[in-house]
């Protein structure tokens, strides 16, 4: 029977505690999953900090439940909201022609590592975005060629060390004695985009409830994250003040959403088709309808204001990332209104496209975070071995 490992991904309003084993196919096994809702976070900042430590014994709990095992590690998904990213360009000599070594590369890492003295912040990833050789060639893994020097261009992403304080507490509330950190977006990255797209650049943005994570990626690292106060619930509460509605009737209106529908085309009066110009929600009371057209420019104007958010944080991107690079969205913000990715890819004037998990049964954007997440743990724990592998193992123990 395979090992299996267990995670923790905090969302903006969920959290989710998985347990798993790897499975033929390179699939994953779930063993046992907890999720909790809870009070969430914005900004970095937590609504609720004293509902933590609860929430995350609660999701243990159940996960522990499900799969039958008393969890004693956890490998823990650091959101974008507490993460910070630097790329150094690092270059060491090998003072003579020979094969790089594991140590070479260790060493490299080490050279590009100015943060040992940060009181805020915790390096828990170092991940190359490329490495260079004497001949200026570009690759990911330069241990066995030949070469006088080896340079990169390294990650260095770091977790708030107040985050890590919080989170080994609530650990500790929920009886896991054992902690070990992965910035979440990493993970979500080296799971939806195979190499060649990594190695050309990737603008990743997942979007929460509460808040967005926007990522940009390259080669096995991250480039820069960035975070903006849009999600899936501003929807929620522009329907709920727009047409005077409760939030739990907004949310079900939202649901059916489609912006393709148009309540304002005259039809042909030979076409015997029926155009929507309502949507019926059904609650426990009755069957209320709500005009298409109020609906959806309600909506709309809340997707406009998203696209403004990722228009002036890619602006402001400091890293020279390709023109031409689409933009990928995840997580369950946004991706299930119809006809949202269409009117963002137009505002932007740029390629949108939804990505996705190819798990079976966890093939939805909500699970990008939580199943990367165990995807990378079993990746690193089963398949890398030696001083590389724990170069490349990603994870900073606590």
């Amino acid at each position: 029977m395979n090992k299996s490992f267990a995670i923790i991904d905090f969302g903006t309003s969920k959290i989710t505690v998985m347990v798993g084993s790897r499975g033929i196919n390179d699939t994953v096994n779930i063993d046992g999953i907890g999720i909790c809702d809870y009070a969430g976070f914005v900004g970095g900042e937590w609504l609720d900090v004293e509902d933590l430590g609860g929430a995350v014994a609660q999701a243990v709990s159940t996960a522990e439940s499900s799969a039958h095992r008393k969890i004693e590690k956890l490998y823990v998904g650091v959101p974008g909201d507490f993460l910070s990213c630097e790329v150094n360009d690092v270059v060491i000599s090998l003072g003579k022609k020979r094969r790089i070594t594991e140590n070479d590369v260790s060493d490299l890492h080490a050279r590009g590592n100015f943060y040992s003295d940060d009181k805020e912040n915790t390096v828990i990833n170092i991940q190359p975005i490329y490495y260079t050789l004497d001949d200026d060639r570009k690759l990911i893994v330069p241990v066995g060629m030949t070469s006088t020097r080896l340079g990169g261009s390294i990650s260095y992403i770091l977790a708030s060390n107040e985050f890590i304080r919080l989170i080994n507490s609530a650990a500790a509330f929920a009886g896991v004695p054992e902690t070990e950190y992965v910035a979440a977006p990493l993970a979500e990255t080296m799971l939806l985009f195979d190499d060649y797209k990594r190695d050309n650049c990737t603008i990743l943005a997942d979007v929460g409830a509460l808040g967005t994570t926007l990522t940009v990626g390259r080669g096995d690292g991250l480039c820069r994250v960035y975070y903006f106060p849009w999600g899936g619930e501003c929807i929620t509460a522009a329907l709920s003040d727009g047409l005077g509605i409760s939030q739990e009737d907004a949310e079900r209106l939202k649901r059916k959403v489609n912006l393709s529908l148009n309540p304002a085309f005259e039809p042909d009066p030979l076409d015997f088709g029926v155009m929507q110009t309502e949507y019926a929600v059904e609650t426990k009371a009755a069957r209320i309808t709500y005009p298409v057209a109020m609906t959806n420019s309600i909506v709309e104007s809340e997707i406009d204001r998203f696209a403004r958010y990722v228009e002036k944080t890619l602006r402001i991107c400091d890293y020279d990332y390709p023109e031409f690079t689409p933009l990928s969205i995840t997580g369950g913000g946004l991706v299930h209104i119809r006809g949202a990715i269409q009117r963002v890819s137009k505002l932007l004037e740029r390629e949108v496209e939804e990505v996705a998990p190819t798990q079976p049964l966890f093939n939805r954007p909500q699970h990008s975070s939580a199943l990367g997440l165990l995807d990378m743990v079993l990746r690193s724990e089963m398949q890398y071995d030696g001083l590389l592998g724990r170069i490349r193992r990603w994870f900073a123990r606590r």
